[in-house]
């Protein structure tokens, strides 16, 4: 690879700055993509800290609904004196009272039980999104690795090419001394070694942006990361199932689909639940208390079962109820949008799959004769015979970067099918990744 020597422009010594600023914050060890998802899992994130809490919320709200057949115990103490109106009776009277006591529902005629379907429901659907979560998130650090290794193949490209440039213009600058170009082709030699500079530093920005995303998702923000573990195994046995096939398996193991469907059950329990809210509840009580007025020293036992049946609320059991029948009505509409999205996603992503394949296939072909015409211009330059020699090895970085690009759009297409049907969208790449390393 050509290197340049002579740049003394300022955007040049800029361009130099936020290289070496980029070179300087980046960790030196190569980063691998299971390290990155490793480390992404023991660093943890605010979105997963959301993710785990919603679940253990739901799970105290089943360990709340269960609670109310459990045994109460209280202690009460009013120590009082009171001042007779009958002064026969002395000026004071104890008028104490000490008690413990506990209850327990004995029955509520199943509504406890409703509600209780209704919680665990809940922790199913939110256990299923944190899963969902994990694979998304799992996705995303993926798409991100993979993008700064092209900001990195694509800073190679443009590094070439500004290279290229430069020289052209720096050889025609000696050429210009002697009279042999123009100002005119000066200038517009030199117009281009400046559009290709700022293409550079464009491309080096990107670079270090990519990093800082992934150091975001890596909750390292301070620490980017060096050199990455590229992913060059070939893609082979690229198969998937046919469109309704494909949407059939989808609609029956889509995780999110899965979580929104308990939700739906957990909203008719609810329901359910209102309705049920004027049948009777059966409880127990035990009491051992000791009422000085009444009783002097001695205490009382009580031992009672109260049954409470309620008969009128004012219209609240309507409105609770109106508001279950809502509450349902909506979470019955977000499955079905669910749905109809998930249709249009699956489609799409078949679609692109096809397309991709195509794609993958012409840079391939295109990459191959990239390869073949550096090999005529190398063989060329050294018979001394005139040649595109940098051209020709500008345009091989330039294809090997396209063909890199399809082959991970590809890859990332298959995997976000991969995600709907429930399945580590992560995988196929660490597959990948291992191959390579071997």
């Amino acid at each position: 690879m050509f290197r340049t020597c002579k740049i003394y422009s300022k955007s040049s010594i800029i361009a130099t700055i936020c290289l070496l600023f980029v070179t300087s914050s980046c960790s030196a060890e190569v980063l691998t993509l299971a390290t990155a998802l490793s480390t992404a899992e023991t660093n943890g994130s605010p979105a997963k800290d959301i993710a785990e809490a919603e679940i253990l919320e739901s799970s105290a709200e089943l360990a709340a609904v269960q609670s109310r057949y459990g045994f109460r115990v209280k202690a009460e103490a009013f120590p009082r004196y009171v001042y007779p109106l009958d002064s026969s009776q002395g000026e004071t009277i104890n008028d104490s009272f000490y008690a413990l006591s506990t209850n327990k529902i004995l029955s509520d005629f199943g509504r406890t039980e409703i509600l209780s379907q209704a919680a665990a429901e809940d922790i199913r659907a939110n256990a299923i999104q944190f899963v969902t979560f994990r694979f998304r998130r799992r996705l995303l650090i993926t798409n991100i690795y993979l993008k700064v290794l092209l900001a990195d193949q694509r800073y190679a490209v443009e590094n070439e090419k500004m290279t290229i440039s430069y020289l052209k213009y720096d050889k025609a600058r000696e050429r210009h001394d002697l009279g042999e170009v123009s100002d005119v082709d000066l200038l517009a030699l030199e117009s281009d070694y400046r559009e290709d500079l700022l293409t550079r530093m464009r491309s080096a920005n990107r670079q270090s942006e990519a990093r800082a995303e992934l150091a975001a998702l890596l909750n390292r923000p301070d620490e980017f990361p060096g050199e990455l573990q590229p992913l060059n195994a070939p893609l082979t046995d690229i198969e998937i199932a046919e469109y309704q096939d494909l949407l059939n398996n989808v609609l029956e193991k889509n995780p999110e689909l899965s979580a929104q469907d308990a939700r739906v059950k957990a909203a008719q329990a609810r329901l359910q639940h209102s309705r049920m809210s004027k049948r009777p509840v059966l409880d127990s009580l035990v009491e051992l208390g000791n009422y000085q007025r009444r009783y002097g020293d001695g205490g009382k036992w009580r031992v009672g079962v109260n049954l409470v049946i309620p008969l009128r609320e004012g219209g609240r059991f309507k409105a609770e109820i109106a508001k279950q029948q809502a509450e349902l009505q909506k979470e019955e509409a977000r499955y079905q949008l669910m749905k109809n999205a998930l249709r249009k996603t699956v489609l799409e992503l078949v679609q692109e799959v096809e397309v991709l394949r195509v794609a993958v296939e012409s840079a391939e072909v295109r990459l191959e004769y990239r390869d073949q015409y550096l090999d005529r211009s190398r063989s060329a330059y050294e018979l001394e015979i005139r040649t595109d020699l940098g051209d020709a090895a500008a345009n091989m970085t330039e294809a090997q970067w396209n063909a890199d690009k399809v082959k991970y759009d590809l890859l990332l297409t298959l995997g976000n099918i991969d995600a709907l049907l429930g399945v580590d969208p992560a995988k196929r790449f660490l597959e990948m990744e291992n191959e390579s390393l071997l």
